[in-house]
C-alpha cells in the first residue's frame, strides 16, 4: 500500500509508512529520544572525564605536598626514604615519584625529566619522560604530573591517567547497550502506537467509504476506556452520522410519502378516464387527447412506483429473496424478449455469451430488473441504427455482465452523477424519462454487493457490472422479494 504526494508538479508515490501522520509522529518522536538521549549522554560523558581528569591532578598535588611536608619534618633522608618506599608499593608505574636537587641532576626517584617545573603538568611516556625498568606497553600512556620546589630542589609526582581511559570505554559500553536497548525499545513502543493509530484510521477510513457508498447506519466503535484525539474525532464524526441520518431518513421520507399519497389519486384518477376512450360520442380530437392524458398518468404513476422502489431498497425494507440465478440463462431471456423492442428503433441487439460458471446468488427479479433498465436506457438514447450487445464475461471469482453501444456515450465528468435521483444530461428535459433508471439499478446492485462501472466504448458507452465472486447453483434462504415493477 502507498500514498501519493506531490513534487514539483508530479505526484510521487510514497510508502504507506511515510504517508501516514500518525508513523511518522511515532518516528519523529523516537528520533527526538534518540538525539536527547545522545545529547544527554555526551555532555556527562564530558563531565565525568574532566571530573576524573582533575582528580588525578589534585592527587598528584597532594602526593608532592606529602613529600614536600615529609622533607620539611624529617629532612632529605627521609624524603628518600619515602620516595623509596612509595616505588616498591608501586611496581606497576601507575604513581611516579621523582626527587631533583638543586643542580638539576635527578637523585632518586622511578622516571625521570628533561627539566623540572612546578605546578600541574601532563605528561606522556616515552615522550617527556622515561620510566626506570618500565615494563613493555607503558610507553605512550599518560600521566597527570605536579611539580613543588623546596630548598633542596624539586620534588615531582605523576598518577597514571590509563584508568581514566578504562573508565571511559566502560562507559560508552554501557551507555551504546543501554540506548541500543532503550532505543530499540522505543522504536518498538513507537511504531506499536503509531500503528495502533493506522489501525483506527483505517478503520474510520473504511467506515467512511461504505457510508459514502451509502450505508449511513454505520459508526465508528473504539475503546472509551482511553480517550485520545481519535476518539474525539470518532465522536464528532458519529455525532455528524447521526445527523446525516436523520436529514437523509426525512428528506427520503418525505419523497416516499410524496410519491405514496400521490399515486393513489393518480391512480384513480386514471381509472376515470379509461372509460371515456370506449366511448363514440366524444368531440373530435377529445380521444386523441385523452390517450395523451392516460400516458403522462402512465408515466407519472411509473415515476412514483420507481421512487418507492429505490426508496425501499435504500432504507432496507426490501429484503432481496437470494437464490442461486444464472445469469446466462437470465440474460438470454432478457435479449428475446427485448430484441424486438431493440429492432423496432432499428438498433442490432445482440448477446455475447461468456464461458463457465455464471451462477451468483441474488434476487432473479431485481436483477432482471437492473439489466433491463441498462438494455432500454442504451435502446432509448442511441440515435438509430446503433449496435446494442449484452454480454457476460468469468474473470477469475467474479462474473461481469455488460452492455454495450455505439450511441453517443456519457463524458467522463457526468458518469458519477447519472446514478443520481432525476438527473438527466439534457438539461431540458423534453424527452421521455424522469431520470430514476440508473438509480434503480444502482440501488438494486447495491443490495447485491456489485459494482457498477461506466467506461468508453469507442464509440459509445460500457456499462459494466460485476458480481463479487460466483456462487454455485444451491440455494440461499429465502427472504420475502420485491415485486418488480415498470422499467424507466
Amino acid at each position: 500500500m502507498s500514498g501519493t504526494a506531490e513534487a514539483g508538479g508530479r505526484r510521487t508515490r510514497v510508502p504507506a509508512w511515510a504517508a501516514s501522520s500518525s508513523m511518522r509522529l511515532a518516528l519523529t518522536l523516537s528520533a527526538l529520544f534518540v538525539v536527547s538521549t545522545l545529547t544527554a549522554a555526551a555532555v556527562s560523558f564530558l563531565l565525568l572525564s574532566g571530573e576524573l581528569a582533575g582528580r588525578h591532578r589534585a592527587d598528584a598535588q597532594q602526593m608532592a605536598e606529602n613529600l614536600a611536608a615529609t622533607y620539611q619534618v624529617a629532612g632529605l633522608p627521609e624524603l628518600h626514604a619515602q620516595i623509596a618506599t612509595n616505588v616498591i608499593t608501586t611496581r606497576d608505574f601507575s604513581n611516579l615519584y621523582l626527587f631533583i636537587d638543586r643542580s638539576g641532576a635527578a637523585v632518586f626517584g622511578n622516571f625521570s625529566v628533561r627539566q623540572p617545573f612546578t605546578g600541574s603538568r601532563d605528561l606522556v611516556a616515552g615522550r617527556d619522560i622515561s620510566l626506570v625498568g618500565a615494563p613493555p606497553g607503558i610507553e605512550g600512556q599518560n600521566f597527570a604530573a605536579y611539580g613543588l620546589q623546596i630548598p633542596a630542589g624539586w620534588i615531582l609526582t605523576a598518577r597514571n591517567t590509563r584508568w581514566i581511559a578504562d573508565t571511559r570505554r566502560i562507559v560508552i559500553q554501557t551507555l551504546a547497550w543501554g540506548l541500543g536497548a532503550a532505543l530499540a525499545l522505543s522504536v518498538l513502543i513507537a511504531l506499536w502506537l503509531g500503528r495502533r493509530s493506522e489501525r483506527r484510521i483505517a478503520r474510520l477510513n473504511a467506515m467512511l467509504d461504505q457510508v459514502a457508498a451509502g450505508n449511513m447506519a454505520l459508526r465508528f466503535d473504539y475503546d472509551p476506556g482511553w480517550p485520545d484525539d481519535i476518539s474525539r474525532v470518532a465522536d464528532a464524526m458519529n455525532d455528524m452520522l447521526d445527523r446525516l441520518g436523520r436529514s437523509v431518513d426525512s428528506l427520503r421520507q418525505v419523497s416516499t410519502d410524496v410519491a405514496h399519497d400521490l399515486r393513489t389519486p393518480l391512480t384513480r384518477l386514471r381509472a376515470r378516464l379509461e372509460p371515456l376512450l370506449v366511448r363514440d360520442d366524444l368531440p373530435e380530437g377529445a380521444a386523441q387527447e385523452l390517450d395523451l392524458a392516460v400516458a403522462e398518468l402512465d408515466t407519472l404513476v411509473r415515476t412514483f412506483n420507481a421512487v418507492l422502489r429505490i426508496s425501499q431498497i435504500e432504507s432496507g425494507r426490501a429484503r432481496p429473496r437470494l437464490d442461486a440465478v444464472d445469469l446466462r440463462q437470465l440474460c438470454a431471456d432478457l435479449h428475446e424478449m427485448l430484441l424486438p423492442v431493440a429492432e423496432d428503433q432499428g438498433h442490432r441487439f445482440r448477446f455475447a455469451d461468456g464461458t463457465g460458471d455464471m451462477h451468483v446468488t441474488g434476487d432473479r427479479d431485481m436483477l432482471a430488473q437492473a439489466i433491463t433498465n441498462l438494455v432500454e436506457n442504451a435502446i432509448r438514447h442511441c440515435p438509430d441504427p446503433a449496435e446494442i450487445t449484452l454480454a457476460l464475461a468469468r474473470t477469475g471469482d467474479a462474473v461481469e455482465v455488460s452492455v454495450a453501444d455505439t450511441g453517443p456515450g456519457i463524458e467522463a465528468e457526468a458518469r458519477d452523477d447519472v446514478f443520481r435521483r432525476f438527473f438527466r444530461l439534457e438539461k431540458s428535459r423534453s424527452t421521455e424519462g424522469s431520470g430514476l433508471g440508473l438509480a434503480l439499478v444502482a440501488a438494486i446492485l447495491r443490495l447485491h454487493d456489485a459494482t457498477i462501472n461506466l467506461s468508453d466504448n469507442g464509440p459509445g458507452l460500457r456499462v459494466t457490472v460485476r458480481f463479487g465472486g460466483a456462487h454455485p447453483p444451491d440455494r440461499a434462504a429465502g427472504r420475502d422479494a420485491l415485486a418488480a415493477g415498470t422499467n424507466l
